[in-house]
């Protein structure tokens, strides 16, 4: 049986010896029916919503050597939602042919209206090391998430956001629309500026507009797009969504000349022709496949998500067919050892595009350990990252504030780490890169930090072909 979790739980290593207990009463052979399905501990979340992720019903008929493994994929299920903060399964009743089972949830605190306050470089490193840590470079402001709005797993974001970028926002989905709770829909609206935009690529660095952090002052990009979508969810792994936007995206003709005067170094024009405005349409398809014990911090089992993007829908000035997808296979090797090997590609077509379109690695989880400072632009990139892990603590810290037997302790576990990641990105046009059009190779190891909400901080010494190494801190899921 398998132990570890991203959200570490206090109480479900001694819930499990109890239900092995009991189990174990049984011979394997047995025929044993599941008189009963009980959920306790919420107070939002329907009783529906959870009973649709438990692969069984009432009634339901197994093996008693076939319990141990249903009714810990049922909890995994369940825990996926990223509902609750534990899941505890219980035999409450039993006798030589039936048992009745109880889910015991603790549920998340589903409201968070609390002060915003983040970083918008790409990663800590670039902001401290080569941003200098300016303050000029965060946003501020107040963000409200509500999750589980109804009970039914639906999701109501607002953002007002000012500093750095100016942003104001609201996005609605509710997965579960309909009786068979399959197909859902979402929406929303985004009203974005910036007073600083990255508009080039040289030497593998981006290029600001204003270039340095005492200049930035007015707005210079303003983005606004509407978005609606329809979701589709059959079963407990596949997940499709279909979603349609309008975009349009200002700014100012200064950069057109900067892009012309630097024409040796090859810079992309930002839009097509140069232009200064560019309004498009977008439909993106996105499937996911989750079949791990954890999406978050998975420990075995395989994910994938993928999409297809046609961005243009025919309006002039903007033509891109994109593909990119990533899978991860995580292999459980020990009850505290595990690897990982996860794969990424994306290909654009046609090849000529504006720099608008050409992002590639170094973009949100599309880097190599150890190549955080660096953005490698293309039409066509892949990343293979292999990791070997072990759990090597477990902590609870009391809060010393909270009464609540539930609550009182944070769990937190330690994972050590050693890795190495290989890729390669295809730009076609001539520039000043030297990251492109190469194999790429890095390597390290760490530690990462896991705790309620997902959380995962992750602390890596890495090294990279250019000779150089340094300590990257990273707070993003593993897949």
């Amino acid at each position: 049986m398998q132990r570890l979790y991203a959200q570490p739980s206090v109480a479900i290593d001694t819930a499990k010896e109890r239900l092995q207990k009991i189990i174990h009463q049984f011979p394997d052979s047995a025929e044993i029916t599941i008189r009963s399905i009980t959920i306790d501990g919420h107070k939002r979340t329907k009783d529906y919503i959870i009973l649709r992720e438990i692969p069984f019903r009432a009634g339901a008929k197994f093996s008693a050597g076939q319990l141990e493994g249903i009714i810990e994929q049922a909890r995994l299920n369940v825990f996926n939602t990223l509902l609750f903060l534990e899941v505890i399964p219980r035999i409450t009743n039993w006798s030589e042919t039936q048992i009745d089972l109880l889910f015991d949830v603790k549920e998340r605190w589903y409201i968070f209206p609390s002060p915003y306050f983040k970083l918008v470089d790409r990663n800590p490193n670039q902001w401290l090391v080569e941003q200098d840590g300016s303050l000029e470079r965060v946003n501020y402001g107040l963000k409200l998430n509500w999750d589980n709005v109804s009970g039914r797993r639906d999701k109501l974001n607002f953002n007002f956001i000012n500093g750095y970028t100016r942003e104001y926002s609201v996005f609605y989905e509710q997965p579960y629309a309909d009786k068979k709770l399959e197909r859902g829909f979402l929406g929303g609206i985004f009203y974005k500026q910036s007073r600083q935009m990255a508009y080039a690529t040289d030497s593998n660095k981006q290029v600001f507009y204003p270039a340095g952090n005492g200049q930035i002052n007015a707005f210079v990009r303003t983005t606004v797009k509407i978005e609606a979508g329809y979701t589709i969810r059959k079963g407990i792994n596949h997940r499709h969504a279909f979603r349609l936007s309008y975009v349009d995206e200002l700014i100012p003709d200064t950069i057109s000349a900067l892009i012309r005067n630097n024409s040796l170094k090859g810079y992309l024009p930002f839009f097509t022709d140069n232009k200064a405005r560019q309004r498009f349409g977008e439909f993106v398809y996105t499937y996911q496949y989750l079949n791990a014990n954890n999406n978050v911090y998975p420990w075995r089992g395989f994910l994938f998500s993928g999409s297809f993007t046609q961005r243009g829908l025919g309006l002039k000035g903007m033509n891109l067919w994109q593909f990119q997808g990533k899978a991860g296979k995580f292999f459980q090797l020990s009850k505290t050892t595990s690897t990982a090997l996860v794969g990424y590609y994306m290909v654009k077509v046609p090849f000529k595009q504006p720099m608008y379109n050409m992002a590639a690695l170094g973009y949100g989880d599309w880097f190599l350990r150890g190549l955080e400072y660096y953005v490698i632009d293309g039409v066509q990139a892949a990343i293979l990252k292999s990791t070997l892990r072990q759990e090597v603590a477990n902590i609870n810290v009391p809060t010393f504030i909270i009464k609540n037997e539930k609550y009182k302790k944070i769990p937190f576990k330690i994972v050590a780490k050693v890795y190495g990641d290989i890729g390669a990105s295809h730009l076609p046009t001539g520039s000043n890169s030297v990251l492109n059009n190469r194999f790429l190779y890095t390597y390290g190891a760490g530690i990462d930090v896991l705790s309620y909400y997902d959380f995962v901080a992750r602390f890596e010494y890495s090294f990279n072909q250019l000779g150089q190494n340094g300590l990257f801190l990273h707070m993003r899921r593993d897949f």
